[in-house]
């Protein structure tokens, strides 16, 4: 980086720093405890030092009159501890480490004699916790240097524990925003956990904004209930992540990471495609003094350029099918798979629907759909036979994502004085990301592409007040880019002309950054784009705290500030859709596993009516949260501690820089044109079924100067925190702990939501629906005039917007969702350093969002008199009033469905009200843990857990009608277990064995390390749709092409209520073990100082095969069958690094 353009950042930092401060929660640890001589009466006035060996900073304390000190703000590393009085020997613990969030008790004891007599201890210190009733897992740095992590994002540890979850779709990297946020902590807490760097979060609403190179992380903590009141903005899940910082010695590595393609074996073991995985990783850190005791800093430096190989399954069409021609396309029983014309569709007065097929199973020429043909130019053929007589999955193909990355990151600390001390912290990524396909076409969906960019800084500033009272503030300021682009995928308003030559799909067009290839959904394969990212979210706040210790409690009390703001917008002009239904032998319910096909429906050019087009506008909102909180350590005795403490959060609703919201449909505002005489006449068929005349209700209400938020959200933000922690003897405690956490509305509602819609700005249009199974648009013509697109209007159509139109909203008395986390646990110091941990935690979510739909006609109606529903009438609304005072789609319909007017609004299609609270969550387990941290060449880690998880969920559709809730089982496994540990071999120089050899033999023998992480989970359960089961379908020997007894189901007949159950005991899917490993070789450069390490990874160690999840659609030639991998075949890593 050149002078000028250093200058300027370095200008930009310190402006970010004084104007844009941050909201953290500390990751620093604190050392406590009570001198006592050897009577075990306490030694008040005793003098105590606690001293980082890596910095020589020390910190002293002076004992209260029952012994007790405390020691705040201890930054992760190695220190001593000394406690000396008059009359005393001095007492000196010696080198112990001290972990992230971790709360140390060394209890010195003093013998009488000369202060410079001095009792040294060198045991190590318990791992046992005995003054924090929050549960946790910290991940030490052995195990981060030396674990096998296949992506490299430190936050990706927190899976070590078997209480986390991975909810995400394998986002492993640390450029993956989504990777770290998508994770369970303790229950449901996906996109809403808080993320942590040296206390500065990373969270962009329900998006990570950063993560360091793996090299520059000291420590990782995960914790699944915190207690501690400074604590919240999350559902309940914490992830920590500790900054190395620089020392009084230059320290540091230089490394490269390689993988190559020889090395693995075959990525999928069905397809059996090559593994094309190429990676080339290198960086370096640094740490140094620049004023030794005094200024120190910490450089880190990582680049990447990888291939990173994934597989697309598709189901193609045959050289045949591409011209219309089914007559050699079979079902799922091997007969000929018949396909039928929609628009000869006819509703017997049986109320049963039959259709004509198409002679010879061709369909004629002059029916072709010209759009449709020209689109399948665009359309690949398949390169394999499928998966069974139809055809499914017929291609199969190895592609990379292509990654050009690189991390920086540097901290400086500076000890100004003994009572003043700051840091500072800048770190930044960018990444390109393109797909390499073995098809050329711009219909290939590249759903990965772009730029991601990242800019996050942060400083803490701890001044000592005076012995016993010390103030932090802490400030971050944090940016993301996240953009899609793929000029591969690009196309030009000509080239869609080329589809539609009237350019319909101008107006939706024309301001948009880039145009891509339209979406196609095609059966299970899709074309094109639906939508792209355009994400440029921002975050920036405050927080002070203030710690006091007095006699036997230590409290703390904090505010913060938090704004979070920036623009976000999500394109997507058009999406048609094509299902096997249109061409089946009926529209009710029918079987498509022996008629229709999709690519026939396709071909016709047979609009699915979820076929929309639409212009959307982007969204700058802002949300502003703040934070109130006291907390008190109280040290009841020298076996007792309690934990209470109250914390308060309170953020406002969303608001547009350019007042572009909607907030609410207000349906108790009676529509003036729709009153009385005026009333559409609604038909005689329809009143015959109605059980209640229609409600002709409905203004739209826009935010207004007086109200600019989206919603009004709850000032009832409070969340108690209760924990008791009891020393039982000096190896053993019990601790229980309770805390609320409120979730932030910014977390439920999130600006990364593409349900949120500036209506008005924003503008849809639906293709016309389908009447009695017969297609309402064609491809070639989407919108013709009799359905013209809905136009951008701002807020010209007042109350009135949305009429004739389907519309959501959020609820305007937001209740933020509640999580009860409680923790009861036991630990036990065990021999050689092990601790073994018992924890029984529950959690209790109520006040959670759910979307309400406010315009359903009740389901019985329709088990009730079926087909007669389906049935078209004359639309009341049509061409009603005038478009201003009716401006929606449906004013343009000549008919209707007898069924849509049943609606308790008629006027309206589809009214939702996100955001809705009632939705309820138990979530509980039991974990063992079994955990030594890194001694004499070993640290071992070993987890089991087993949890249970209830949902409530609308059991059917009359439940959904009636609002009634049903507690249902969660899906995910019962049962998951983690193993990991680091082992360095005993043979070399400083090892038990060989230590004195002959350099030859150490050189061949010494130095070697080994690391594996063992996963194992018990598989998923399976959920089904509705359909009709006889009895339990689970069967004693499940395989990949039989996981339970297809036999006991078929399809739910048209009109019928489902009764099936979710899911069934016994009834999973495949279980997953896996195992990654390491094996290192060190060898001495100059002694001990600098070292070259050489590493070989492998992960999936025993290649093993892990099916994917089975096929549940009870029409599909595959149901009950596995036909895919979960995992990747073994891949090979091999390392170098320097180590100084």
């Amino acid at each position: 980086m050149g002078g000028r353009k250093m200058r300027r950042a370095s200008a930009a930092v310190f402006a970010l720093l004084l104007s844009h401060v941050s909201f953290a929660q500390d990751y620093r640890a604190k050392v406590q405890g009570v001198v006592t001589d050897s009577s075990q009466a306490v030694v008040g006035g005793a003098k105590v030092t606690l001293t980082n060996l890596n910095t020589g900073i020390s910190t002293t304390k002076e004992t209260n009159a029952v012994g007790q000190y405390i020691v705040e703000f201890v930054e992760p590393g190695t220190y001593s501890l000394s406690a000396e009085h008059p009359g005393f020997s001095k007492f000196v613990q010696q080198s112990f480490v001290v972990q992230v969030r971790a709360d140390i008790t060394v209890d010195p004891v003093l013998q009488v004699g000369n202060l410079a007599d001095q009792v040294t201890i060198t045991e190590t210190m318990t791992g046992v916790k005995f003054n924090t009733s929050s549960v946790d897992l910290t991940i030490d740095r052995k195990m981060l240097t030396d674990l096998p992590i296949l992506g490299r994002n430190p936050f990706r540890l927190a899976l070590l524990d078997p209480s986390v979850v991975d909810r995400g779709w394998g986002a492993n990297n640390p450029f993956d925003m989504w990777g770290a946020a998508t994770i369970d902590v303790g229950g449901s807490t996906s996109g809403k956990v808080d993320l942590l760097l040296d206390g500065a979060p990373l969270m962009m609403t329900n998006k990570a904004s950063y993560a360091p190179p793996m090299d520059a992380v000291q420590e990782f903590t995960v914790q699944q209930n915190s207690v501690d009141a400074e604590f919240g903005n999350s559902a309940g899940g914490i992830m920590s992540l500790s900054m190395s910082a620089g020392t009084n010695f230059f320290h540091g590595t230089a490394y490269y990471f390689g993988r190559n393609p020889k090395l693995n074996a075959v990525s999928d073991a069905i397809s059996r495609t090559p593994n094309f995985v190429r990676n080339h990783i290198w960086g370096g850190t640094l740490g140094n003094p620049i004023i030794k005791n005094k200024l120190f800093t910490f450089t880190a430096w990582e680049q990447w350029r990888t291939k990173d190989p994934r597989l697309n399954i598709r189901t193609m069409p045959t050289e045949l099918e591409r011209t219309g021609d089914f007559s050699r396309s079979l079902n799922a029983v091997g007969g000929l798979r018949t396909i039928y014309d929609p628009w000869s569709t006819q509703l017997g007065a049986g109320g049963t629907a039959t259709r004509t097929p198409f002679p010879g199973n061709r369909i004629p020429t002059q029916r072709l759909d010209p759009t449709a043909v020209r689109m399948m130019q665009d359309i690949w053929s398949p390169n394999g036979p499928g998966d069974d007589v139809t055809g499914v999955n017929n291609f199969k193909e190895s592609y990379t994502w292509l990654s050009r990355y690189w991390n920086f990151s540097n901290r400086t600390d500076y000890n100004i004085t003994e009572k003043w001390r700051v840091f500072g912290r800048y770190s930044q990524f960018h990444n390109l990301i393109d797909e390499s396909h073995t098809v050329d076409t711009p219909a290939m969906p590249k759903d990965e592409g772009g730029a991601m960019y990242s800019f996050n800084v942060a400083g803490d500033a701890v001044y000592v007040l005076s012995p016993s009272t010390v103030l932090n503030f802490t400030g971050s300021y944090a940016s993301i880019q996240d953009d899609y682009f793929s000029e591969s995928a690009a196309v030009t308003e000509d080239d869609l002309a080329g589809f539609w030559p009237n350019r319909w799909f101008s107006p939706y067009t024309k301001d948009l950054p880039a145009i891509y290839y339209p979406y196609l959904s095609i059966g299970d394969a899709v074309f094109g784009h639906r939508f792209f990212w355009i994400e440029h979210p921002k975050n920036a706040s405050f927080q002070g705290k203030l710690v006091h210790s007095m006699g036997r409690h230590n409290v703390k009390t904090g505010i913060s500030y938090r704004r979070s703001f920036g623009l976000i917008n999500y394109p997507d002009p058009m999406g048609f859709y094509f299902g096997p239904g249109f061409t089946a032998d009926t529209f009710q319910s029918p079987d498509t596993s022996l008629s229709g096909d999709s690519y026939a429906t396709f071909l016709l050019g047979a609009i699915d009516s979820q076929s929309l087009a639409q212009y959307v506008a982007p969204h700058e909102l802002t949300v502003n949260g703040y934070a109130a909180y006291v907390h008190d350590d109280f040290k009841v005795n020298q076996r007792l501690t309690l934990n209470l403490g109250l914390r308060f959060e309170y953020e406002t609703g969303p608001v547009d820089r350019l007042d572009r919201i909607s907030r609410y449909l207000d349906l108790t505002n009676p529509i003036p044109e729709m009153q009385g005489a005026n009333a559409p006449r609604m038909p005689a068929e329809v009143l015959a079924y109605a059980q209640a005349p229609p409600i002709y209700n409905g203004a739209w209400v826009f935010s207004s100067d007086e109200h600019r938020s989206m919603f009004n959200t709850s000032k009832r933000g409070f969340m108690p925190r209760i924990g008791a922690a009891i020393r039982l003897n000096d190896k053993m405690s019990i601790r229980a702990g309770y805390a609320r956490y409120v979730i932030p509305s910014s977390q439920t509602r999130p600006f990364q939501d593409t349900g949120i819609r500036l209506y008005g700005y924003t503008a849809r249009s639906f293709v016309a629906p389908a009447l009695v199974g017969i297609p309402g648009g064609s491809l070639s013509d989407p919108f013709p005039a009799s359905n013209p697109l809905i136009l951008p209007a701002g807020k010209s159509m007042g109350r009135y917007q949305n009429l004739g139109d389907p519309a959501d909203w959020s609820q305007q008395e937001m209740k933020t969702g509640v999580r009860e986390r409680i923790n009861v646990s036991f630990q036990r110091q065990l021999a050689a350093q092990f601790v073994v941990d018992l924890t029984y935690f529950l959690n209790l979510g109520y006040n959670l969002p759910y979307s309400k739909d406010l315009n359903l006609f009740d389901p019985n109606l329709t088990y009730t008199h079926k087909a007669e529903l389906d049935r078209t009438v004359a639309n009341p609304f049509y061409q009603f009033s005038t478009p201003d005072k009716f401006p929606g789609q449906l004013r343009n319909r000549q008919k209707v469905s007898i069924g849509s007017l049943l609606r308790p609004y008629p006027q309206y299609d589809r009214l939702r009200q996100t955001q809705t609270d009632g939705l309820k969550n138990r979530y509980q387990f039991f974990q063992i843990k079994l955990q030594r941290p890194f001694a004499n060449g070993l640290s071992v880690f070993w987890a089991y857990n087993y949890n249970r998880e209830r949902n409530y969920e609308f059991f059917n559709a009359v439940d959904q009608y009636e609002e009634r809730f049903t507690y249902i089982d969660g899906f995910l496994p019962r049962h998951r277990m983690n193993i990991a540990g680091t082992y360095d071999l005993p043979f070399g120089k400083g090892r038990p064995y060989l230590g004195n050899a002959h350099a030859v033999v150490n050189a061949i023998f010494g130095g070697w390390s080994s690391s594996a992480i063992f996963n194992y989970n018990s598989g998923r359960f399976v959920r089904f749709g509705g359909a009709l089961v006889d009895g339990n379908p689970a069967i004693d020997n499940p395989t990949r092409n039989r996981y339970w007894d297809t036999t006991k189901f078929s399809v739910l007949p048209a009109y019928t209520k489902r009764t099936n159950p979710w899911q069934y005991p016994g009834v999973t899917g495949p279980r997953f073990t896996n195992i990654d490993a390491t094996l290192s070789k060190f060898f001495p450069i100059h002694g001990e100082r600098v070292r070259l390490e050489f590493k070989m990874e492998a992960y999936n160690l025993t290649n093993s095969f892990m099916a994917g999840m089975p096929n549940t659609t009870v029409t599909s030639s595959l149901f009950g069958r596995s036909t895919t991998q979960a995992n990747r075949g073994r891949e090979m890593q091999y390392t170098l690094r320097l180590h100084f």
